[in-house]
């Protein structure tokens, strides 16, 4: 009898470790981990102003970069914006959020304006901006957290992310021109993850 016991039990232990690796092959993990840098300006001449945000995102894949800008007046207002994806080493941050740099890159760009008398937004065409930027952080560290949970039915995800980040002061160039006054800066370092597991 006892060996009966055995053998039954040694038959639920595999059928358990069986249905365990199913379970495990329709989970699947992702981890990355980055940085990124932004920044945003104003610039004001006779009336009209132009507001410039500038973002720069580093991943084991590359990195990402986003311009716009948005001039506006009294019987104006136009924008430009563009974005590019590199490979190349461009972009360069600290560990420590002491400092990044981002080198002379060319990125494409599409115009648009309002227009007043119909008030459509119409696109005008393409352009090119040559964009750099240097950013230096001021003040001390932030540290930051955030977790996600969601189950429908035999499905759930979860993600988890943790940050650094530090205010900074930027210096930038469109097109060799100066963008105006700095209103914010910043630059952060994360690590994130994501599960996805169906029974």
């Amino acid at each position: 009898m006892r060996k009966s016991y055995t053998i039954l039990f040694a038959l639920i232990v595999l059928l358990s470790t069986a249905m365990s690796v199913e379970a495990l092959e329709s989970k699947t993990i992702e981890r990355h981990n980055g940085a990124y840098a932004f920044a945003d300006w104003t610039k004001t001449n006779d009336g009209v102003t132009t507001y410039t945000y500038l973002s720069v995102t580093e991943t084991d894949d590359g990195t990402d970069i986003y311009v716009s800008m948005w001039t506006y007046g009294e019987m104006t207002s136009y924008e430009k914006y563009g974005y590019m994806f590199t490979e190349d080493d461009v972009f360069s941050i600290d560990k420590k959020l002491n400092s990044a740099s981002l080198s002379e890159v060319e990125i494409g760009v599409e115009e648009w304006y309002v227009n007043y008398d119909t008030g459509e937004y119409i696109f005008e065409g393409t352009d090119t901006l040559t964009v750099k930027a240097d950013w230096t952080g001021i003040g001390g560290t932030s540290k930051g957290s955030s977790r996600y949970v969601s189950r429908d039915g035999d499905y759930a995800f979860r993600s988890t992310e943790n940050s650094l980040s530090r205010e900074a002061v930027v210096t930038g160039l469109i097109n060799d021109n100066d963008p105006g006054s700095q209103s914010f800066a910043s630059m952060v370092k994360f690590k994130t993850a994501y599960m996805n597991m169906e029974k």
